[in-house]
């Protein structure tokens, strides 16, 4: 770990921090007031929140009375993306923070961290780590290994990447120029790192610090949420596709092996479909996924398709057994290498059941995009 030498908390970093919010609940008065107490402050803190409650904007008014905090309210809902370019024509710093306003910050060092990492790199994703509690969490904690593990990567064998987890994230100012802030994307994230890809943009992982994600409270909260992902990355995918296979080509063994780490259902669901001969479960699935892309409510019936071959053959079989065992073993060294505890007990649940379940949802969102030609998300603008 990076030892920064204690300063005074007048000093003042080159650095912007930017926080775009929908209505402004208690995680962003607990962020904000956490980055205000970081040692070193920031060139300033531009908070942009849309409906806000009346009682966030009186907080929000109280804790950037305090320091260089710029707060602007929007009455109506413009959106992220609206709300990530307004923000930066206020920001100042050379160096530009993002973060969702659901995450958390407990490293006192956090903002002078992110200064020191980013003087080798123009655009950089921050380490994130799952909290909260059941077993969804414990799921959820599971897949973020993967995903800081799959950034890593990219970082040390590529330098470069080409998708970025948008909940915590920095880039240089002189990047952000050249890129032209961020475009009206359903995946704004993925949109900004792929054109940075393009554009050569030096790519790092910091994982000095981090911040704390918190899982959905509850299973139809994270299947709302990862709708909105599947039909998000199904439009990224269709809208750059020839840029992603000139991407595969240039790295092909950093993004099969990110893949795999990432959306390991990819090989236990082929390997169950190759293996055995179901017609009815794979007719049924086949039937059931386009329903699934349309009905909200047919999409735990098409992932029980999916999950129905894992549990069945798990015990059983051979060649599945050995591989969830591979793959167990496998994020056990990811975790380590990312140096994140390995939930290993839930390794089967997750794998058999977690894993299936957001497959599912997925290829919904790819039939729903790519076939059906639908890009409308309940509840979201962009």
């Amino acid at each position: 770990m990076t030892l920064l030498q204690r300063t005074e908390l007048s000093e003042t970093l080159p650095l912007s921090v930017v926080i775009p919010s929908y209505k402004g609940g208690s995680r962003l008065l607990r962020l904000v007031e956490s980055l205000l107490k970081c040692e070193g402050k920031p060139t300033d803190l531009v908070v942009v929140v849309d409906e806000p409650e009346e009682s966030a904007v009186e907080e929000l008014s109280r804790l950037c009375a305090k320091g260089s905090c710029k707060l602007v309210v929007r009455r109506s809902r413009l959106g992220k993306v609206s709300a990530l370019n307004e923000a930066l024509a206020l920001a100042r710093g050379d160096v530009v923070l993002f973060l969702d306003d659901d995450v958390a910050v407990e490293d006192p060092l956090f903002l002078k961290r992110i200064v020191r990492e980013m003087e080798d790199c123009d655009i950089a994703d921050i380490k994130k780590v799952v909290v909260g509690r059941g077993l969804l969490a414990g799921l959820v904690y599971i897949e973020y290994v993967a995903y800081n593990f799959a950034s890593k990567m990219m970082a040390k064998l590529a330098r470069r990447t080409i998708a970025l987890n948008g909940a915590a994230f920095a880039v240089k100012r002189e990047a952000l120029q050249a890129l032209g802030g961020f475009r009206r994307r359903l995946s704004e994230d993925f949109d900004f790192a792929l054109r940075a890809f393009l554009m050569g943009l030096r790519f790092k992982y910091i994982d000095s610090t981090y911040v704390l994600n918190y899982a959905p409270s509850s299973w139809g909260k994270w299947l709302k949420q990862r709708k909105r992902w599947a039909v998000a990355l199904a439009s990224w995918l269709k809208e750059n596709w020839r840029a992603l296979l000139y991407a595969a080509r240039r790295m092909p063994h950093v993004l099969v092996a990110g893949l795999v780490v990432s959306l390991p259902s990819l090989l236990t669901t082929g390997l169950a479909l190759a293996l055995y001969n179901l017609a009815y479960a794979k007719a049924a699935y086949a039937i059931l996924l386009p329903l699934a892309s349309l009905l909200r409510e047919a999409i735990p019936f098409a992932a029980l398709f999916t999950v129905t071959l894992h549990v069945t053959y798990a015990a059983t079989t051979l060649a599945l057994a050995l591989l969830v065992a591979a793959l167990g073993l496998l994020h056990v060294a990811v975790s380590k290498h990312v140096r994140m505890r390995p939930r290993a007990h839930l390794l089967p649940v997750y794998l058999l059941f977690y894993q299936p379940l957001w497959l599912t949802v997925l290829l919904a969102g790819l039939v729903r995009v790519l076939l059906l030609g639908d890009e409308k998300v309940d509840d979201w603008v962009v």
